[in-house]
């Protein structure tokens, strides 16, 4: 039986909506809108007044209350406080759910006035006005709905109306507010700002050119942050407005973040001092959320970039701008007056650059002094918040920040290992819990102190730093349920009056430590303040484990990551992580002690000063696939340390920066080998030119050539034969050719990728993505024979099938190589691994030195040339190579004749030219001895190790593994020296933003990179839902740059599925067809047999009473939509339907379990019946197909996270011949984003209609009559099945 389902209770908040949803029903709802501006006012006032304030605002997006109501009746001058705080309030709360992008586009007329309401609306509340909606007061709300609808807004910079606008708040002209002094200082850096500052000026007055009106609005922009600086350093004493406070230092962290943004902001807050006055006023308060906010906002503006020019600074270049800064201020102490200032003038660079040394240096100066020092140093002697005169130990600190230089921390304190304040610290916790309460009766947004991935970045250096500390809480969170989880079972408590801690439970993860020892504790390396290398000793008791634990752990190997900890009876109170060495086995049959040689942190240990490791209690493992955080962390940690690694033509645009149409470098002539296969095919794929003209000698049946294309397509296209192979001799080089035609789409994919710089080639579902991927591998291999090809995916699942796709094209197997997990799973006779490529080799070496005897015999040679490739290399030299320049100069005939005629038979068909077989046979004996020249080395090489090297670095040319070991083994591959020259990587959308830019670092020869991927579909999978949807962690690379504007290449033929499944997300993309005639024959041409229609909507009502329910939190399940897809999925098996056919899916993990559990009763049991393909979640059934998909939405009352759009890209694509759909018609079908495919599915009605037959029936007689039946729900669903049974 399945597990009793908790019915979700009613909510208060379902109470609130009645009164809403009547003036919804009323005004827009199901008709044109009707305007009238006492709506909004009533609807935001009964809105803000409910202690549901939360769920209200969620409803009334959900009923499109922006897009249907407030936004098309928005119009200057016409609207109130109430429609712009709505406004605000309503793409927040888009924001919020991350349905933002794909809704600016209704903003592009309009969205000018909405920022110029929002702002004026701002500055009233910051200048002290009130703002009252009915009995409300709205100064709260506007100003949290105000700080976070800037924060949406500065967070989609890549929209254009919305950039124009934004950047006029943080543009050049918010210096009116710096000291004039100061100002001018840095005008005169720049040398085209002065002549722009003047220019600037001539805005905020009215002219010839600018109106008044215009006038006032640049005044307001040039006003507003630096008002809302002064605000915020005011409410930082207040404990009312301390969320406000943190939400207005979370924006200003954002701008800091961006260098457009932060160019001439950075220093406005420099010359507001604003850390150091909030963090004066916070010490009445120490809220720890803005006093953690505040910290990080000090580090961004301190951060290593320019202010203006933004170009990254080195840590030697920061220092001696330190140094010019240091200089600048004594020798204007010394003009003024070098008596007086003489500790100053006289003191080194390094006093004046510490802190305490410049204290105490200040000390006994008069205040005068000080503040005479201050200005020439350019800090403000009265406070920019007050007016007031800034107090001595204000300047004091402010001149210390001016003179200290922190470049990026310590980053050698990194730790790849959370420790304990991380694990079970508030971030963690709270990005765990980030779901917003619906009990909330105030306005608060979700708030962290993590750093945020965006669009663009201030330096490589930066980019490493944020993903380094979301890869670490990520880790950290997933740690804090392990722990917390083995703790619990292991049952500790201590013994009274002693501090030793007895464990009465157990667990097969973690063991209580028997002996922890530091062994070893090398010194650090010159310049550095941790120890080189840590060692210990470990070991723990397995004597009362059975024996399947003990199993499991002595299977630990080196390089797995083994956490430690301090447990106490209240439970984990340390943490400290450590990367196996070696494993000593048990000494002896009857022993059970197991024993560990570990590396400690060598960061970790240099703070705790030794004073932990002897508390340490408890050692807990992890699954080997989860131990990968380490090296990625070391790597990142590395290269932080590291001068810029990306190539240069790269970088700026990974970055953010550069212009998106540079980073191709287009050619004239491309390579593309065997992707056509026919002259046909080749003017078919080139139809937008105006010419195409094939060369005489290109093979019209198995063509291999290269293709010049014109810059524009009134040119002609040019195609030229390269490395044609004698069709009449094929036994010389069974060449491979490819046999599949690919569509011109595809085409362009595959020549632009042959290019040199940067390709993005979007996939959508079922256009052959993997075959391109293939097909651009195969010609950079035969293009480029000096380079090395890193072939990357997400998945070893995908890896292993885009491998087995290249296997099969014309690329020597000697020169693949598979590293990683998953290379057994390769349906192929070949072993790929590094011990699979070197066993390989040895064996092809005995073959080859056979052949190689055989030669010699034939030519009777004396001697024996199979005992070694030397040898064998010395018979083509002293009598192959001998021969055949003799027979090239005619002084004999053709040498190799008995040879040939010995091995393949006749040598010189009829009518064929002697000449070219010659030459024909003497290059396959050249590839024979070039193939035993490349094996040679492996008789030199001994150890596995030095073959492995020697393989990865100077053999393998195409080398494939997942972006987690790329990540992980990238310090090996760089040390290596291995020369990457292209960088393909398939589902590159899957794949974190910092798992693709790792790969991307492994050498600066590197010419080209292609990402190839579909960022319409699923992003990477992130389990913190704070991380996920916050700091958007789940950000890729692929979809970053799709962002900023990189031209990319969209596959536009499909060859999945039936054309009318395929229409359900056709709009997602430019113009996706359909392969013709593929997808309109055979079974894509007849109707599924048992059913009226091959898509439908199947409205799934209350079942038993109810519809969804939570058994636990987020656990969601739909009693009803589960017996009804396993109703409809037995129903196909009677009438004929293979299992194998068929894949139920469902939007969340709860409504798995259920249909699993009714499956394991209704079916499993039953070989009529069996298990279907797959029981899946829509986000693990990515990349995967069926002939006939059952979707279970599961949701009743919220539409869920099906409402991402992506999500729902995939859920309606993995259908081949028959999609049926299962929800509540009612919510859903009100649903914006759902709307284009409800209407779709809706159109053959919302109940199953079935055609009483059987499938073999069905193929025996397509025209017999078939009686139909609805199904009115469930229960009559059940019933029929019954019936049939």
């Amino acid at each position: 039986m399945p597990p009793k389902a908790r019915q979700t209770r009613a909510t208060k908040a379902e109470n609130d909506n009645a009164s809403i949803e009547k003036l919804a029903a009323k005004h827009w709802q199901g008709k044109s809108a009707k305007w009238a501006a006492t709506v909004v006012d009533q609807i935001l006032e009964k809105a803000v007044g409910s202690s549901t304030l939360h769920t209200q605002l969620q409803w009334l997006e959900r009923q499109q209350y922006l897009e249907q109501y407030l936004w098309p009746n928005y119009s200057k001058g016409r609207q109130n406080d109430s429609t712009v705080i709505s406004c605000m309030l309503m793409i927040n709360e888009k924001y919020e759910q991350g349905l933002l992008t794909t809704m600016w586009t209704i903003f592009e007329t309009g969205f000018e006035d909405l920022l110029d309401d929002a702002v004026q609306l701002m500055m009233r509340v910051l200048n002290g006005d009130k703002v009252r909606v009915g009995s409300v007061d709205m100064v709260s709300v506007v100003r949290m709905a105000g700080v976070q609808f800037l924060i949406a807004c500065f967070g989609s910079m890549e929209t254009e109306s919305v950039r124009t606008q934004c950047m006029q708040l943080v543009g050049l002209a918010i210096w009116y507010h710096m000291e004039e002094e100061t100002r001018g200082f840095m005008l005169r850096k720049v040398p085209q700002l002065p002549k722009f500052w003047k220019h600037t000026q001539k805005g905020f007055v009215e002219n010839k050119r600018v109106s008044k009106a215009e006038a006032e609005k640049n005044c307001r922009y040039r006003d507003f942050i630096p008002q809302l600086l002064r605000d915020l350093a005011k409410q930082c004493a207040s404990l009312e407005y301390q969320m406000y406070c943190a939400k207005v230092l979370e924006l200003l962290v954002d701008l800091e973040s961006q260098l457009p943004t932060r160019r001439f902001l950075n220093p406005l807050l420099q010359d507001f001092e604003i850390v150091e006055e909030c963090r004066q006023r916070m010490a009445v308060t120490e809220d720890e959320l803005c006093v953690q906010l505040l910290q990080r906002l000090d580090s961004r503006i301190q951060f290593p970039v320019t202010d203006v020019t933004g170009h990254a600074q080195s840590a030697a270049q920061m220092r001696e701008r330190q140094l010019e800064r240091i200089s600048r201020w004594q020798l204007q102490a010394f003009q003024a007056d070098k008596e007086l200032f003489e500790p100053i003038v006289i003191a080194s660079a390094a006093q004046l650059g510490t802190t305490d040394s410049l204290q105490a240096l200040l000390e006994p100066m008069e205040m005068k002094q000080v503040q005479q020092l201050a200005r020439m140093a350019f800090v403000r002697t009265q406070s920019a918040i007050t007016g007031e005169e800034q107090p001595r130990e204000m300047l004091v600190r402010s001149l210390c920040n001016q003179m200290h230089v922190d470049v990026l921390g310590e980053r050698e304190m990194w730790s790849p290992y959370p420790d304990e304040k991380l694990v079970f610290g508030k971030t963690v916790g709270m990005a765990e819990a980030y779901n917003r309460s619906e009990e909330k009766s105030q306005l608060g947004y979700a708030l962290l102190d993590v750093p945020k991935l965006g669009l663009q970045y201030l330096s490589e250096q930066d980019f490493l730093k944020r993903s380094f500390e979301l890869l670490q809480l990520e880790t950290a969170a997933e740690l804090r349920t392990e722990i917390q989880e083995a703790v619990r079972r292991m049952q500790p408590h201590e013994e009274e009056g002693t501090d030793e801690v007895i464990f009465d439970g157990w667990t097969r993860m973690a063991l209580p430590l028997s002996v922890l020892d530091v062994v070893a504790v090398q010194p650090p390396w010159v310049g550095e303040q941790v120890p080189a290398r840590v060692q210990a000793r470990l070991k723990v008791d397995l004597s009362s484990y059975t024996d399947s634990i003990k199993a499991e752990w002595t299977q630990v190997r080196p390089r797995d990551v083994l956490i430690l900890l301090v447990v106490r009876q209240s439970g984990a109170v340390r943490v400290r992580g450590c990367q196996v060495e070696s494993v000593d086995m048990p000494e002896d049959e009857g022993s059970s002690v197991l024993g560990f040689r570990v590396l400690l942190d060598p960061a970790q240990y240099a703070r705790d000063k030794n004073n932990v490791y002897g508390e340490l209690n408890v050692v807990l493992r992890r699954q080997a696939q989860e131990s990968s955080f380490k090296p990625v962390l070391e790597t990142l940690r590395q290269l932080a340390d590291s001068p810029p690694t990306l190539p240069k033509w790269l970088a700026p645009v990974v970055l953010g920066y550069g212009d998106p149409a540079a980073v191709r470098q287009e050619k004239d002539t491309v390579f593309m080998g065997d992707t056509f296969i026919s002259i046909e095919h080749i003017k078919e794929s080139f139809t937008e030119y105006a010419r195409v003209d094939v060369s005489e000698d290109v093979d019209t049946e198995a063509p291999m050539v290269e293709v010049e294309i014109p810059a524009d397509t009134t040119g002609t296209v040019l195609v030229r034969s390269v490395g044609q192979q004698n069709s009449k001799l094929p036994w010389l080089h069974q060449q491979k050719h490819n046999m599949l035609s690919f569509t011109p789409a595809q085409v362009q994919a595959v020549a632009e990728a042959g290019q040199r710089g940067l390709t993005l080639v979007v996939g959508p579902p079922g256009t052959g993505k993997t075959d391109v991927a293939a097909q651009i591998v195969s010609n950079l291999y035969h293009a480029h024979p000096q380079q090395t090809v890193l072939l990357l995916t997400h998945s070893n699942q995908a890896l292993n099938q885009l491998f087995e796709r290249i296997v099969a094209l014309d690329i020597e197997p000697r020169h693949l190589l598979r590293l990683g997990h998953g290379e057994e799973s390769l349906d192929s006779t070949e072993r790929f691994s590094n011990a699979g490529r070197i066993e390989s080799f040895l064996e092809r070496r005995r073959e080859l030195l056979e052949q190689v005897q055989a030669l010699a015999d034939s030519l009777q040679v004396p001697g024996d040339y199979r005992d070694s490739c030397e040898s064998a290399r010395f018979f083509y030299v002293a009598h192959v190579r001998v021969r055949w320049d003799a027979y090239l100069r005619k002084t004999r005939e053709f040498p190799f004749t008995r040879y040939f005629q010995e091995q393949k038979g006749t040598l010189f068909p009829e009518g064929c030219d002697e000449e070219a077989v010659a030459h024909a046979c003497f290059a396959y004996l050249e590839r024979l001895f070039d193939e035993v020249a490349e094996i040679q080395p492996f008789e030199l090489l001994q150890s596995a190790r030095e073959r492995a090297l020697y393989l990865l670095k100077r053999q393998a040319r195409v080398v494939a593994m997942t972006c987690t070991h790329a990540a992980m083994r990238l310090g090996e591959l760089q040390q290596m020296g291995v020369r990457i020259g292209s960088v393909v990587m398939e589902e590159a959308a899957q794949v974190l933003d910092v798992e693709t830019l790792l790969p991307l670092t492994l050498s600066q020869t590197l010419e080209r990179v292609v990402l190839i991927g579909d960022h319409n579909q699923l992003p990477p999978v992130v389990k913190s839902p704070g991380l996920r949807a916050f700091s958007r962690m789940e950000q890729s690379l692929f979809a970053r740059l799709i962002r900023l504007g990189v031209p990319f290449v969209e596959l536009d033929c499909q060859a999945r599925a039936r054309p009318s499944i395929a229409s359900l997300y056709r709009h997602r993309y430019r113009s996706l067809g359909d392969l013709k005639p593929l997808v309109f024959q055979g079974a894509y041409a007849q109707p599924n047999p048992g059913f009226a229609h091959v898509l439908q909507f199947i409205d799934v009502t209350d079942y038993q009473g109810q519809g969804e329910s939570e058994p636990s939190r987020y656990f969601y399940q739909n009693l009803g939509e589960a017996e009804y897809v396993v109703a409809v999925y037995q129903y196909m098996r009677l009438i004929g339907y293979s299992a194998e056919q068929v894949a139920i899916l469902t939007t969340y993990n709860g409504q798995r379990a259920l249909i699993n559990d009714v499956l394991n009763r209704r079916c499993r049991p039953y070989e009529q019946f069996g298990m279907p393909r797959a029981v899946s979640t829509v986000d693990q059934f990515q990349g995967q197909q069926a002939d006939f998909v059952l979707l279970s939405l599961v949701r009743t009352r919220n539409i869920g996270h099906i409402r991402d759009i992506r999500r729902l890209t995939v859920a309606l694509s993995r259908a081949k011949l028959g999609l049926y759909v299962f929800g509540r018609r009612s919510l859903f079908e009100s649903c914006f984003e759902l709307q284009s495919a409800m209407q779709m599915l809706l159109a053959n009605g919302d109940q199953l209609v079935l055609e009483k037959t059987s499938l073999a029936k069905d193929t025996k007689n397509k025209a017999a009559a078939k009686e139909p039946i609805v199904v009115e729900g469930v229960e009559a669903m059940g019933k029929l099945v019954v019936e049939m049974a």
